[in-house]
């Protein structure tokens, strides 16, 4: 793919690389001579973490611990004819040969950059992935009483530029009651869990996933999401739910997001 840019009788020349998935301009001037602005990245891709932790003292008022660690970005400039200002992709900017920036959101971002002296305007640019891992753990399953015995919301904050998402849930007996796979066939443990899309904080769908009776200890339940086409104030959230009142069950959560490049 080219496209050309004519800026004080500069051509830029926008090559992409397949290997890499980077966008790069070269700059060329009308004599044919290359002018070598070039801007670079340390790595093309990279992963975001985001964790959460429920913390329970007791009263069924947990703490939700969140740490989140986003990749960093390094940028290089390489013989800009002067001052060097980024434009990267996010709503964020940045001035310097040699700057940093990370991505709040996951998503697939063309970063720019401009070099400006007294004679001419060169461009450059390239592309760059974020992608995320996140894992939640949950407090145990807490008691609702209708319309089931006792639940979990786990909310997956999906893409802004991109539709897929794949993960697991794990289910382990916690709890003061005997273990799941003690229990005699008619008190075995149970769980439900709902893959469900909200509007605005409502939930308009629900998809089953796993609804059954099990008599071991730790229960897990793969889930892939694709084509999710959210609008605005549209989320996924993973329902768990079980029909024993007395079932302890402590659930750990684990999804990655892969932007497209």
């Amino acid at each position: 793919m080219k496209y050309q840019i004519s800026i004080l009788a500069v051509i830029a020349i926008v090559l992409i690389s397949a290997s890499a998935g980077a966008l790069i301009s070269r700059s060329v001037s009308t004599t044919g001579e290359p002018d070598w602005f070039d801007i670079e990245v340390d790595a093309a891709n990279g992963t975001n973490s985001y964790t959460l932790i429920e913390v329970d003292e007791g009263d069924n008022n947990e703490e939700r611990v969140v740490t989140e660690i986003f990749h960093v970005f390094e940028f290089s400039a390489i013989n800009p004819a002067g001052a060097v200002t980024w434009d990267f992709g996010d709503g964020n900017s940045g001035m310097g040969y040699e700057v940093n920036h990370s991505y709040e959101e996951p998503g697939t971002y063309m970063v720019m950059a401009t070099s400006i002296d007294s004679s001419e305007v060169q461009t450059s640019a390239l592309w760059v992935v974020v992608d995320l891992k996140a894992f939640v753990e949950s407090d145990n399953m807490e008691c609702e009483c209708a319309p089931t015995a006792k639940d979990t919301v786990i909310d997956i904050t999906p893409l802004t530029n991109g539709d897929e998402i794949s993960g697991f849930v794990r289910v382990e007996h916690d709890g003061s009651s005997e273990s799941c796979s003690l229990r005699n066939p008619l008190q075995e443990c149970h769980l439900r869990v709902i893959i469900q899309k909200t509007s605005n904080g409502e939930v308009i769908s629900n998809d089953v996933l796993f609804d059954e009776n099990f008599r071991t200890n730790e229960v897990v339940i793969d889930f892939e999401l694709t084509e999710l086409d959210l609008e605005d104030g549209q989320g996924v959230q993973i329902r768990l739910e079980t029909d024993q009142l007395r079932d302890w069950h402590k659930p750990y959560t684990e999804w990655s997001m892969n932007a497209p490049i």
